[in-house]
């Protein structure tokens, strides 16, 4: 948030940080896809940074990061995913998802 002086200066700006985080708990059945989809998600996260940060500090290491994050996934993909190929299905209109 930018404050400005009367004459429309910026005099300070702030930033709320959000410093909450949250964790799932992987036991039980199913775990592996819940760490799939979080996994995913941060590597999406993590790449949404990565763009940002272009010519910046941190632009490699948050490349590498979003990589691995990629490569945990095909990981978990690989042990556990599905051998079933994906057929499109059709719909209650008639059409092909």
């Amino acid at each position: 948030m930018l404050s400005r002086n009367q004459r429309g200066e910026i005099i300070r700006s702030t930033r709320r940080i959000n410093t909450r985080m949250g964790a799932e708990l992987l036991v039980g059945d199913g775990w592996e896809g819940v760490a799939y989809a979080e996994l995913k998600r941060l590597a999406l996260e993590v790449s949404a940074y990565h763009s940002q940060l272009e010519n910046k500090p941190g632009y490699v290491e948050t490349g590498q990061a979003a990589d691995a994050l990629k490569v945990a996934c095909e990981a978990l993909n690989t042990a556990y995913g599905s051998d079933v190929e994906y057929e499109p299905s059709v719909n209650s209109m008639g059409l092909r998802d």
